[in-house]
């Protein structure tokens, strides 16, 4: 028999119990308007997130940056207008001996310049020389002679530039000398015609001297007026790429875009099409045009406004001059704005049949103001009609009611009328806001009227 310790030491020493299961208990809410207020922060958090990426998005789609992706996709194409040779050496020897004859036939010694626009078409010595108190002067004979006078010690870096001769004589003056006595001296003139754009300071130092000094001829004027086939081709491809490019802004332009998105997408473009460096531009939106070169900025565009972009690059020192009154794809303006624009746009078509040779610069003017004038908006026409276009950005002739000078061709001048109405001016007419609209083409002078140099007229707001 087993003893009662061996029992004992056979039961477990831990006596094992069946756990009961916890019961599950229904999640009870003490509170309800807890759970509301959580749902509610919920959607508050979503909608800030979503609010977050569309303005984001948007902003991105306003940007300066994604209208020039845009406007560049329509651009590109383009780009090998401007694939236009620059003017060759042989055609500044041309020019130079062009101009000795024009000065023997005005009874002068030499034509006197500055780095300046006219230096730049005779020698192609450009203005990015920059003018001192310490005379750098560019000389052509009425023999056809090519020299210049320079500072002593500015001769090295002068010698290096680009300029263009058969054969040159380089007058030096040291710092202890009068340059003006210096050049009288070595060159025995008597009397020069000076440049255009030459200082008053230098044509006062030659006649210190005793040289008798007279200022630039019309004849002389009217030899960088008249374009030669090599520039019109220059011009040609300038200006038809930067209206190319206007009009791949207009494609691209959205409602809320700023003027500065505009102008830095526009720089953008030029400087991708390899010419950015001469990029200028006017953007204006609704009443900011009333002013026809602008001032104000700010601000966002809104649909029932116009875009005004004057604008223009260089090539091969040869600008561009164009300005389109436009709209976005999708904005519209009232049915008074449209006739204004209409109005102009016929101002410019009467001018451009009148710009033939022998025709009057103030008759074009005359022609393309009466169309506005029949229209009851005459004075609201508030500059000339147009400048020469070349080297310069202004330069002859000018189409204005003053000048009587005759078109000749192969000159480039731009027709450029519109109407500006002030916001204080609108009020006077019971207008809610002013406007400003014009419409403009840089235009060559033929036997038989004016031919775009841009390629095409504008046709609408929404065709520029």
């Amino acid at each position: 028999m087993s003893s009662s310790s061996e029992k004992e030491s056979r039961e477990p020493l831990l006596q094992l119990t069946t756990a009961s299961k916890p019961k599950r208990r229904a999640l009870k809410i003490k509170h309800p308007i807890c759970l509301i207020v959580l749902i509610i922060l919920a959607i508050i958090n979503v909608f800030c997130i979503v609010a977050a990426i569309s303005y984001r998005l948007s902003s991105h789609l306003l940007s300066s940056k994604a209208l020039e992706s845009c406007a560049w996709s329509l651009l590109e194409e383009h780009v090998s207008l401007l694939d236009v040779p620059a003017i060759s050496r042989s055609e500044f020897l041309t020019r130079q001996s062009t101009l000795a004859s024009a000065l023997q036939d005005a009874g002068v010694d030499a034509f006197i310049a500055e780095p300046s626009a006219s230096s730049l078409y005779f020698a192609n010595i450009s203005t990015t020389y920059e003018l001192s108190e310490r005379p750098f002067l560019i000389i052509v004979s009425a023999s056809g002679n090519f020299s210049y006078l320079a500072p002593k010690f500015e001769i090295g870096r002068i010698a290096g530039l680009e300029m263009a001769y058969d054969s040159k004589k380089v007058i030096e003056w040291k710092e202890e000398e009068s340059p003006y006595e210096v050049l009288k001296r070595e060159t025995g003139y008597a009397k020069v015609m000076v440049d255009e754009h030459v200082r008053f300071m230098i044509a006062s130092g030659l006649t210190g001297v005793g040289v008798d000094v007279v200022p630039m001829s019309r004849e002389i004027q009217s030899l960088r007026a008249v374009k030669s086939e090599a520039e019109l081709a220059i011009l040609k491809g300038i200006n038809i790429l930067t209206l190319q490019l206007v009009r791949s802004l207009q494609g691209c332009i959205k409602l809320g875009m700023t003027q500065n998105t505009i102008q830095t997408a526009a720089h953008g473009l030029f400087t991708k099409a390899g010419v950015g460096e001469g990029f200028w531009a006017i953007v204006l939106f609704g009443e900011q045009a009333a002013s026809p070169h602008g001032g104000s900025s700010g601000g966002e565009l809104k649909n029932g406004e116009f875009v005004l972009i004057d604008i223009g690059s260089s090539l091969h020192g040869y600008g561009s001059d164009v300005t389109r009154t436009i709209l976005p794809s999708k904005s519209t303006v009232s049915a008074e704005l449209m006739d204004v624009w209409n109005t102009v746009h016929a101002a410019q078509g009467a001018a451009i049949e009148l710009m033939k040779v022998n025709e009057t610069c103030s008759v074009v003017d005359a022609t393309s103001r009466k169309v506005i004038q029949d229209a009851g908006l005459g004075e609201f026409f508030t500059h000339r009609l147009g400048h020469g276009l070349g080297l310069e950005m202004h330069e002859h002739p000018y189409l204005n009611g003053a000048n009587d000078e005759k078109l000749k061709v192969g000159e480039v001048v731009t027709n450029e009328p519109g109407i500006y109405v002030t916001p204080e001016q609108a009020r006077e007419m019971s207008k809610d806001v002013g406007f400003g609209v014009r419409i403009e083409d840089a235009v060559l002078v033929t036997e038989n009227g004016g031919v775009v140099m841009t390629g095409a007229r504008a046709r609408s707001p929404w065709k520029p």
